[in-house]
C-alpha cells in the first residue's frame, strides 16, 4: 500500500483499511496488487511497435495507450487501464486518448505508479505521454485548450470543422507526419521512436512557451495536400496520397466515404478507411475492416476510421489497391442492397398498419 502519512490517512486507520481490503480480496477469490514499494523516479514507457495485446494480458500497474489494447477498459483490482478510442466504442462520443489520459490524471490517477505501453507514435499518443510526464501542468489553460484541440482533430479524423489552433496542432505532429511522407517511419528503431515521441513533446513545450509559429503564419505557408484518385466506388472514393492529413482536405471538399493508400518504402501499403462521421450511412467502417481482415488479419479501428495491420517490423498491408477496392466495393453494394430491402419491408409494414381503422400514417423520410 502507499505511504498512509503522505495520503493524509491516520496510520492505524490505514492498517485497518488494508486488512479489510485483503479480506475482501480473499472472499472474492481475487489477488491483491498493492502499490509498488520502490517507486520509479519517473513513469516507465515501453514502445512495442505494432503490438496489440488482450486487456487480460496487461500486467498489474499498467497503462495501455491508443490501441496497444483495443478499446477502453478498466481493472481497479490489478490497477491496469486502457485509454483507447479505436474499438468497442463510438467515435462521436469517445474522446481521443490524450483527453482520456488528461481527465484520468486530473481525477486522481498517479502516473508514477505505472508502466505505460504504446505501439505507435502519433500526436495523440505523444500528448498522452506528455500528460503522464507533466501532471502538475494540466490545470494551465493553454495546456487544456491545446489538448482539447488535438483530441478533436484526432478523434474525428480531421472532419471536425471548428478546431482551435488547427494549424499549430498539425505543426506539432510534423515530425511524425514528415517521417511517414518520406518513407522513414517504418524503418525507425525503437530508440528512434522514443526520440520521435520526445520531439513532439518538445514542440508542445514550444507551443506553450510561445516559441512556435502562430496559426496565421502557419496557414499562410500551408500547402494543399496532393492526392490522386485511384478508383471511384459506389458513393465512395479511393485515393493515393503521401500526406496523412489528406482526409482533412477531402472532407472539406465534400467527400464523406474515403479509402486512402500510401505505398511504404518496404513495399507494403498503408491504408486508411474513413467516413466523415457516425451519421454517414452505407459505409460502416468496422464491418469493412472485418471484411478486409478475412483476407488479411490485423485490420482494425473504430466506428469512423481504421486501417491496415501495423506489424512489428513497421510493415503494413500486402494487399494491392485493386484487392482492397474490390473487397470494400463488394461490402458497399451488399450493404446498400440490404438497406433497400429493409426500407421496402418497413414501408410495407407501415402501409399495412396505415390501412387499419384509426391508424396514423407516418411521414416519409426525404
Amino acid at each position: 500500500m502507499g505511504n498512509s502519512l503522505e495520503l493524509g490517512i491516520p496510520e492505524a486507520m490505514a492498517e485497518e483499511n488494508e486488512q479489510a481490503d485483503e479480506k475482501a480480496f480473499e472472499r472474492k477469490g481475487w489477488r491483491s496488487y498493492p502499490v509498488p514499494r520502490k517507486m520509479p523516479p519517473a513513469m516507465r514507457l515501453v514502445i512495442e511497435r505494432g503490438r496489440i495485446v488482450p486487456f487480460e494480458e496487461l500486467p498489474p500497474w499498467s497503462l495501455a495507450l491508443d490501441g496497444y489494447v483495443q478499446g477502453p477498459a478498466f481493472d481497479n483490482v490489478r490497477h491496469r487501464y486502457s485509454f483507447d478510442h479505436h474499438k468497442g466504442c463510438i467515435r462521436l462520443i469517445t474522446t481521443a486518448t490524450c483527453e482520456q489520459v488528461r481527465d484520468a490524471v486530473l481525477l486522481g490517477l498517479d502516473p508514477e505508479l505505472f508502466t505505460t505501453y504504446i505501439n505507435d507514435v502519433d500526436t495523440d499518443t505523444a500528448l498522452g505521454v506528455w500528460v503522464l510526464r507533466n501532471p502538475s501542468r494540466l490545470k494551465e489553460p493553454e495546456v487544456d485548450r491545446l489538448i482539447n484541440a488535438a483530441g478533436l482533430l484526432d478523434a474525428h479524423g480531421g472532419a471536425y470543422p471548428l478546431v482551435a489552433s488547427r494549424a499549430r496542432i498539425e505543426w506539432l505532429g510534423l515530425p511524425e507526419t514528415k517521417s511517414r511522407m518520406e518513407g522513414r517511419y517504418e524503418q525507425l528503431s525503437i530508440e528512434e521512436l522514443h526520440a520521435l515521441l520526445d520531439s513532439i513533446g518538445e514542440r508542445f513545450e514550444a507551443l506553450l512557451d510561445g516559441r512556435a509559429p502562430s496559426d496565421d503564419e502557419l496557414r499562410s505557408s500551408a500547402k494543399v495536400p496532393s492526392f490522386r484518385v485511384l478508383r471511384e466506388g459506389t458513393g465512395w472514393v479511393m485515393v493515393e496520397a503521401t500526406d496523412p492529413h489528406v482526409l482533412f482536405h477531402l472532407y472539406e471538399k465534400g467527400a464523406t466515404r474515403i479509402v486512402t493508400h500510401r505505398l511504404q518504402s518496404d513495399g507494403s501499403s498503408a491504408y486508411t478507411v474513413a467516413r466523415r462521421s457516425d451519421f454517414v450511412e452505407a459505409f460502416e467502417v468496422p464491418e469493412i475492416l472485418a471484411a478486409l481482415s478475412v483476407r488479411e488479419p490485423g485490420w482494425g479501428g473504430g466506428s469512423t476510421i481504421g486501417g491496415a495491420p501495423r506489424n512489428a517490423d513497421g510493415s503494413r498491408s500486402r494487399l494491392t489497391p485493386d484487392e482492397v477496392f474490390e473487397i470494400v466495393e463488394r461490402y458497399v453494394r451488399d450493404s446498400r442492397r440490404r438497406a433497400e430491402h429493409e426500407r421496402k419491408l418497413a414501408e410495407r409494414t407501415q402501409s399495412a398498419a396505415g390501412a387499419q381503422p384509426g391508424a396514423q400514417q407516418m411521414p416519409r423520410t426525404k
